[in-house]
């Protein structure tokens, strides 16, 4: 199911699934792992926040205020893993973007012990196809540090190219069209068709 957010913004899956995944709408009950991923150095510094900032309660509460609260569809997500307590890992979010047909997003495995898992390459690919399929965006758009290795490999792994790169080379703007997600997909699904015909 999608969900228009605004006049100007492509309707968004508010929930989508995975082979290992569940991406959902967060939810006040996510504050202090948010919190607790959004104030670990380790986690946040490789996305570009470098500045130190620490969350408290105080700030939470405007966050879920602002991003969260009478919203009529969702725009952040947390990821969780598909096993019983679809434990939470990590947060994907969805921004608007000022090209048609088009969002910009962010990623974040917040849990250290679950990082090498290709978890967020699986969450962006699913988010992506579900995004895709339903005919209102052609194209997703990240903003990243050139030092964040990690995350450059991540789109460059779903098929993303450079669009161009800002702040004097520091920072780029990694583009996913829904043709080069297609492509990029093509190879894998035909070598599993000639698998199952062998």
């Amino acid at each position: 199911m999608t969900e228009n957010c605004n006049p100007n913004f492509p309707p968004v899956p508010q929930r989508v699934e995975s082979a290992r995944l569940i991406m959902r709408p967060s939810m006040r009950a996510d504050a202090d792992l948010l919190m607790k991923w959004w104030n670990d150095p380790e986690v946040t510094s490789p996305g570009g926040n470098v500045d130190a900032m620490q969350y408290d309660e105080r700030d939470m509460e405007d966050w879920f205020s602002r991003y969260v609260d009478q919203r009529h569809c969702a725009t952040h997500f947390v990821i969780c893993l598909r096993d019983e307590a679809e434990t939470p890992i990590g947060e994907f979010y969805i921004a608007s973007d000022d090209r048609p047909g088009c969002v910009g997003f962010a990623i974040l495995i917040g849990a250290r012990d679950q990082w090498g898992n290709g978890y967020a390459t699986e969450a962006v690919e699913a988010y992506a196809a579900a995004l895709f399929a339903s005919g209102h965006c052609e194209s997703m758009r990240m903003d990243i540090s050139v030092s964040n290795n990690r995350a450059v490999g991540l789109c460059i792994a779903v098929g993303s190219e450079v669009e161009h790169g800002w702040a004097n080379g520091l920072f780029q703007t990694m583009i996913l069209t829904e043709d080069a997600f297609r492509l990029k997909r093509r190879p894998a699904a035909n070598a599993a068709a000639e698998s199952a015909q062998d």
